[in-house]
């Protein structure tokens, strides 16, 4: 299924309130069951367009200081690393590989430790007749020769690599075909940015457009108002639209970016300015309106601004949602001074006993913790609305006056296995090795229950299990999934470009066709059936674009 997240500003804004410090406190803090909400993602450097690095996702933190050259070189020997290959992806953050790099490492400890004590890789590994090739030419200039060749992926690179491109020149010798692990410590910065592959992608898509002010005038005679009705719309969920045509693209901002694009308003012809165009009131003007509101939380301003308070007086346009963004240097002192919510809350101050509080919420007959957020969210029209003195948060209020865990609020009943016994290690990690996965994010995916061809996961198999299996047996992610092998068939199965354009040549538009097709006889053999577990980090970015 396709999880729906928090969008980029407010999942970094939620994100920068923990105070993580890098990336290595984020992974461990992810990894830790039902402590991250589930719509902030793992890995936000994959999901979100906007990303611009660890410290802007979590904030200019004191820097960890890096250890002395001798200690820190003799935990990367203890590693038995055999090549700069597996430094490298220790390094890369892929704790499936090697487990987490402390950042108390550096990851370019050549530069570090230039003038303490270093000697090369083979010194710092332990290892030896390991090389680093240094007669490539500069990355500026290696860059510039591959923006030339017009590739739109990784895929095609390694394609031009291998001489499978004819019309384009051989790639010369000075330029590698491991560009990223060459460069990466002198200006590299991803492939798109190597091969230009943004702008190329767009140059072609716009080749195969209709013309803007031709399909601007298209898109206003559908009658859309909104981006959500347009993002239904290219979906073909959009109850009484014909599916879009071939020749109007899904991202129009993106092809007619210099081509006539003036933003959605104007592309849907409602006009309507963007948010981030209109003129708000000033901060103590919209401070003094919303007070009257009697809202006592950010959440609530949040379900406040959707429209979910009938009650109330609709949010004018000229008050922002992002409040805190918007006046953050204009007075800005939280959602407590904002909202006046210690004063709306004192009404609501006293909640019942933890025994008595329990009694209520075993009586809404709820199955789980999910069951319990949609309740408090108001979302089950059935049940009765949870009273004021009903805590949302009960672990906090009831922390030391009797708060055990969910299972003991919810309900015993909610949690059938709370109790039993986990399987043993061998046992889960045989189980687990037939499910096909290769990373410990694929792991926490299918926990979620995101791949749909996977039986579910048994309830005598944790979803930490590192934790519950770190000292009977537990080897590493690569062990207890078997990624090697699995990595080994998956790139048995064709190329991203090539499923890509089988799904085009099949006119597959949705995700329940393309699971049709896989069940069916017209699925080649070297069709992957999960194209999102195969084609990570090989092209893929979402059954959006893969269904284009």
């Amino acid at each position: 299924m396709n999880r729906k997240f928090r969008s980029f500003n407010k999942a970094r804004e939620f994100a920068l309130k923990l105070g993580l410090r890098n990336r290595y406190e984020w992974v461990v803090y992810s990894s830790i069951d039902n402590l991250k909400p589930d719509d902030i993602p793992v890995n936000p450097d994959e999901v979100y367009k906007a990303w611009n690095g660890w410290k802007h996702w979590l904030g200019n933190h004191e820097k960890v200081p890096f250890l002395s050259f001798e200690e820190a070189k003799k935990i990367v020997r203890n590693k038995k690393f055999k090549s700069t290959s597996e430094w490298k992806k220790w390094c890369n953050w892929n704790p499936n590989e090697f487990g987490l790099k402390p950042p108390e490492i550096p990851s370019s400890p050549h530069i570090y430790y230039k003038n303490s004590g270093w000697s090369g890789y083979n010194d710092w590994l332990g290892t030896e007749n390991l090389k680093l090739n240094n007669n490539y030419r500069d990355f500026k200039e290696a860059r510039e020769f591959a923006r030339g060749l017009g590739l739109t992926s990784s895929e095609y690179w390694l394609k031009y690599c291998k001489g499978e491109i004819s019309h384009l020149p051989p790639k010369p010798d000075d330029i590698p075909t491991n560009v990223a692990r060459k460069y990466r410590d002198i200006g590299w910065n991803g492939m798109n940015d190597f091969l230009n592959a943004k702008e190329h992608r767009r140059v072609r898509r716009l080749n195969n457009a209709r013309e803007f002010n031709e399909a601007r005038a298209f898109v206003h005679s559908l009658g859309i108002k909104n981006l959500k009705e347009w993002l239904k719309y290219v979906k073909n969920e959009l109850p009484g639209q014909k599916p879009k045509p071939q020749d109007i693209p899904n991202s129009p901002e993106l092809v007619y970016k210099g081509h006539g694009w003036n933003g959605y308003g104007d592309w849907f012809g409602t006009y309507t300015i963007a948010p981030f165009k209109r003129k708000y009131r000033p901060f103590e003007s919209a401070r003094e309106f919303v007070r009257e509101l009697g809202l006592t939380s950010s959440e609530k301003w949040i379900a406040y601004c959707k429209g979910e308070f009938p009650h109330l007086p609709e949010k004018p346009e000229d008050i922002p949602t992002n409040v805190a963004r918007k006046y953050a240097d204009d007075g800005w002192c939280g959602y407590k001074d904002f909202l006046q919510s210690n004063i709306h809350r004192q009404k609501y101050s006293k909640f019942r006993p933890y025994e008595e509080a329990k009694k209520f919420v075993h009586q809404l007959g709820l199955k789980n913790y999910s069951d319990w957020h949609n309740y408090i969210s108001g979302n089950f029209n059935h049940l009765p609305e949870k009273p004021e003195d009903i805590p949302a948060n009960p672990s906090g209020v009831y922390k030391d006056k009797g708060w055990i865990g969910i299972g003991d609020w919810i309900g015993s009943e909610a949690f059938p296995y709370a109790h039993f016994e986990y399987r043993k290690f061998t046992e889960a990690r045989k189980f687990v090795r037939q499910l096909g996965l290769t990373s410990s994010v694929e792991w926490v995916a299918y926990c979620k229950g995101e791949y749909e061809h996977l039986p579910p996961k048994p309830n005598d198999i944790p979803s930490n299990v590192v934790r519950k299996y770190e000292k009977k047996g537990w080897k590493g992610f690569k062990d207890f999934l078997w990624s090697d092998k699995h990595r080994k068939e998956r790139r048995s199965f064709m190329s991203y470009n090539e499923a890509k354009a089988i799904v085009a040549r099949e006119n597959l538009t949705s995700k329940d066709e393309l699971i049709k097709f896989i069940e069916s006889a017209l699925k080649p053999d070297k069709f992957p059936e999960l194209p999102q577990m195969t084609y990570q980090r090989k092209g893929w970015i979402s059954f959006e674009e893969f269904l284009v």
